[in-house]
């Protein structure tokens, strides 16, 4: 990797640490020394990189991720139900673990209304792929 990719790399990482924290293009061009065109090519081809990591993301492990989120906040809420019972007294601890226990609900609930659509995209990956190998006539779509 040549000095220029590394310096319109570490640009971009700090273009994508700015837009994080809501600044605009002109305040990221202003801050950075550059041009304003140069910020939105830069935008742009993050968000051409971002589209990439979901798509692959969609395309490889999506699922088994899936699972294992909704595995890990069951963990979680399995602990904070076993602490609850366990807690002699501990009225702070006890409202604690209640609100714990609640925000895993929430998240699996979250996780579990996202899952249908998180889902569909992955079957829609692989149908797409069918289509571009020439699997599935492009006329019964």
């Amino acid at each position: 990797m040549n000095n220029s990719t590394r310096k319109v790399g570490l640009r971009r990482k700090q273009v994508s640490a700015l837009l994080a924290q809501a600044v605009t293009e002109e305040e990221i061009a202003q801050k950075l020394n550059v041009d304003q065109s140069t910020i939105s090519r830069d935008i742009k081809h993050l968000k051409v990189v971002s589209q990439k990591f979901v798509y692959d993301l969609a395309k490889s492990d999506l699922a088994f991720y899936y699972k294992q989120s909704i595995d890990g906040i069951q963990e979680v809420n399995k602990k904070a139900w076993e602490l609850l019972r366990s807690c002699q007294g501990d009225m702070k601890t006890k409202l604690l673990s209640l609100k714990l226990a609640k925000e895993c609900n929430e998240a699996i609930f979250s996780l579990f209304s996202q899952g249908p659509s998180v889902l569909n995209m992955k079957s829609l990956e692989d149908r797409l792929n069918k289509i571009e190998s020439g699997q599935i006539n492009k006329q019964a779509i």
